[in-house]
């Protein structure tokens, strides 16, 4: 028989990993969407303001923004698992208000390569926020023990 006062007392700190993997879906959520603002993909952008000419690769960049984002939250949510449900959607929430700005600043100065990257960026988000948060749900609670079932 166990006496009360031998258990041990619970942690005074919550454990840091929960911390740590919402900080890391954060960041994986920033760097997604970042990857369009890459020198090496956008080398070739010439000109200034309306009269900038984009390189031939650049509807590329535009696809590899949005599979980047798409990763970037599919392996967040693998991470984070639901430690990543607000993480995801708030840096990605970041991008999508700056995609849709950018769009619509697109529009209004009659610039289509920006338009276009604006929606490319918004829908990058939309579309790595959902597959993120989806595969983080069905994830379940991250595990702090390994050798639970």
């Amino acid at each position: 028989m166990q006496h009360v006062e031998s258990a041990a007392p619970p942690a005074a700190h919550p454990s840091s990993a929960p911390w740590m993997r919402m900080l890391a879906a954060v960041v994986l959520g920033l760097a997604g969407p970042a990857v369009s603002c890459a020198g090496m993909l956008t080398t070739g952008l010439s000109g200034t303001a309306a009269a900038v000419r984009f390189p031939p690769g650049y509807e590329v960049m535009l696809a590899v923004t949005a599979a980047a984002s798409v990763l970037a939250a599919v392996l967040a949510g693998l991470i984070a698992r639901r430690d990543a449900l607000v993480a995801i959607p708030a840096a990605l929430g970041i991008w999508f208000t700056v995609g849709v700005a950018a769009g619509i600043a697109g529009v209004e100065l009659s610039h289509p390569g920006l338009a276009r990257w604006g929606a490319a960026v918004a829908v990058a988000s939309v579309t790595g926020a959902a597959a993120g948060m989806l595969l983080a749900a069905r994830q379940g609670q991250a595990r702090t023990n390994p050798n639970a079932s």
